[in-house]
């Protein structure tokens, strides 16, 4: 009978450390749950904000080329990361297919757009597009492909843009060729409207 009565002692004590221990260890899941939550409320409102800001961006853009978009010379999307500016090569360039040089609406279009940049810290990529044809003639002898052609038309609208005030550190020119059109090559319009330049503005991580 004495050592029953000296066992029961021991046995409380064992059940009191288990039910102390599951209670430390519920406190410890419970605030790691919470800083959890915490941690994707933080990233919801900071997604949240970051839409609010590209939503603003792409309201103020087509407000500001409002009578361009009216008049078809350049479109404005919003993307899920950004805002895309995309100018027809041959509303950009001067001489419109046959040029990589930015002509007087280019530039009139890309001073507008600068001047806008300038309030912004958005990254700027300018992406060159061509329709299908081969560069040919005078052309051909600077930009023996569409690769060059693209590339020097994005090139030249990166340092109009420079020109005007723009750090060229948040800028990169991209070339894509003839390799994404958004319609056949077929027909002179389709062609047409596979010559173009974007500029797509993001936020950087911070």
């Amino acid at each position: 009978m004495r050592a029953n009565t000296i066992r029961l002692p021991i046995l409380f004590g064992l059940a009191a450390v288990t039910t102390a221990t599951g209670a430390c260890v519920s406190a410890s899941q419970y605030s790691e749950t919470a800083t959890e939550r915490d941690s994707l409320a933080i990233v919801a409102a900071e997604r949240e904000a970051q839409l609010a800001e590209l939503q603003a961006s792409y309201d103020n853009l087509t407000n500001l080329f409002e009578e361009e978009i009216a008049a078809r010379e350049l479109e404005i999307k919003q993307l899920v990361d950004g805002v895309q500016v995309e100018i027809p090569s041959d509303v950009m360039f001067a001489s419109g297919a046959s040029s990589a040089q930015v002509g007087e609406e280019g530039q009139a279009f890309a001073i507008k757009l600068a001047e806008y940049l300038k309030g912004t810290d958005f990254f700027i990529s300018v992406v060159g597009h061509t329709d299908n044809q081969q560069p040919r003639g005078t052309l051909a002898q600077s930009y023996p492909t569409n690769w060059e052609l693209a590339a020097a038309r994005a090139a030249n609208a990166v340092r109009f843009l420079e020109a005007q005030g723009i750090d060229p550190t948040r800028m990169v020119a991209v070339s894509r060729g003839e390799f994404d059109p958004i319609a056949t090559n077929d027909t002179p319009e389709g062609r047409a409207m596979n010559r173009r330049i974007q500029v797509i503005l993001r936020s950087l991580p911070e």
